[in-house]
């Protein structure tokens, strides 16, 4: 029951702009790097590349944050779940839902489980354009698909414990714009003290997808810790109050 739950959630986004968002975003914005590296890379990026000791993909990385791909992964995500709820919140979509014979944890689980897809596509989309940012550049280095699996893995984790925080807000608030411009307020400031180099950064969930390139000193350890907990209790409190909620 569980899996048709979540492709129940999945296929009611066919006609909705997130599909359309997990995949523009991500490939708009390599886009926008396919033109830095075309205009600066063999002048400036390579030669700087080669002067901090990294690679041209560590490099690609690095200028990603001109466009803020991962600092705004939070506010990509409380997007995906605001936009699975939406359908909920709008003709009775909730009284329907709640009609069927199946337990309300699944029904929330299933929609993380299907926002947790929607990223994923997201950000697999992401690294498939940022590999063929590097191939049509010829970066002399070969792939480090490892460093990419990693990257990819920090990301998911990270944001999945931000998606918590949203999921909670978006249960708790029928106006589903509340959690998307909270996190895109946290987003913002998030960045900008992560920029600063600021020890908080290390500790601020909203922060942790902004260290997934290596590049920056950090307990990544510790930080998939942090994400792990925060998302057992972030699902508790939501299942919890969830159950406990009365009006939809």
């Amino acid at each position: 029951m569980l899996g048709e739950l979540i492709i129940n959630d999945v296929y009611k986004q066919k006609r909705s702009m997130l599909i359309f968002m997990i995949i523009a975003i991500p490939v708009f914005t390599s886009m926008l790097l396919l033109i830095d590296f075309g205009i600066r890379y063999e002048s400036y990026l390579y030669p700087l590349a080669v002067q901090k000791g990294i690679t041209s993909w560590q490099m690609l990385l690095l200028e990603q944050k001109m466009v803020f791909f991962k600092e705004y992964l939070p506010l990509f995500g409380a997007i995906i779940i605001s936009s699975l709820f939406d359908n909920e919140y709008k003709n009775n979509g909730w009284t329907l839902s709640l009609a069927h014979p199946v337990s309300r944890e699944k029904v929330v689980i299933s929609k993380f489980i299907a926002s947790l897809s929607f990223m994923t596509i997201m950000l697999l989309v992401n690294i498939l354009s940022l590999i063929l940012v590097g191939k049509i550049m010829d970066f002399p280095e070969a792939i480090d698909g490892m460093y990419f699996v990693k990257m990819f893995f920090i990301q998911l984790i990270s944001v999945a414990s931000v998606m918590t925080i949203h999921l909670f807000i978006t249960i708790k608030n029928k106006n589903t714009l509340k959690s998307i411009w909270i996190a895109a307020i946290l987003s913002i400031v998030s960045s900008q003290v992560f920029y600063r180099g600021e020890t908080l950064s290390k500790y601020n969930p909203y922060s942790f997808s902004s260290f997934s390139d290596g590049l920056a000193p950090t307990n990544l350890r510790l930080q998939i810790i942090m994400s792990v907990v925060l998302i057992i209790i972030g699902l508790l409190s939501t299942l919890i109050y969830f159950n406990k909620k009365e009006s939809y």
